[in-house]
């Protein structure tokens, strides 16, 4: 039987966490998931977790903004998403927060992979993320962790913690 693949999106730190709990919950459903992880850290090499794919942060945290950085980062980060669209076929794309999202779930919309799902942070209770308002319009499903932000996103399903 053909693996399925799902673009795996997420960053350093509960991102990633995240990601692995989902990864590993959706495996025990599932033996024919073949993930694809694009993250925006080195630090995943050699997780023993497979195809990883890192590209340049959209941006660093406690650092000021740097428009040549962002556009560097942004452009890399789209021309790897449609790279691995085309080469892995995948029939989702789940992403974990960060600014890498973005651009990817843009790329994934016009390139139309059919699911796009993206979970937002669960440290988020009274406020949206950058990630979740930009990645919001592009997603078929949108997870809050945090009950409270229903109220902020309006298609938004509650999903519990990962």
């Amino acid at each position: 039987m053909n693996n399925i693949s799902i673009l795996l999106v997420y960053g350093e730190g509960g991102h990633h966490d995240q990601a692995m709990r989902l990864m590993k919950q959706m495996q025990s459903l599932d033996p024919n998931l073949a993930f694809i992880h694009v993250t925006d850290t080195e630090t995943m090499k050699g997780d023993g977790i497979g195809n990883i794919y890192t590209v340049p942060p959209i941006r660093h945290k406690n650092e000021s903004f740097n428009p040549l950085s962002f556009v560097n980062a942004y452009l890399k980060a789209v021309a790897l998403t449609v790279k691995l669209v085309r080469q892995h076929k995948p029939r989702a794309v789940i992403g974990f927060g960060p600014g890498i999202c973005i651009p990817v779930f843009m790329v994934c919309k016009v390139l139309n992979v059919k699911k796009r799902i993206f979970f937002e942070d669960w440290c988020r209770f009274t406020s949206k993320s950058l990630s979740g308002k930009a990645c919001s319009p592009f997603s078929t499903k949108f997870f809050v962790q945090n009950e409270s932000l229903k109220e902020l996103y309006r298609d938004a399903e509650f999903a519990g913690r990962l």
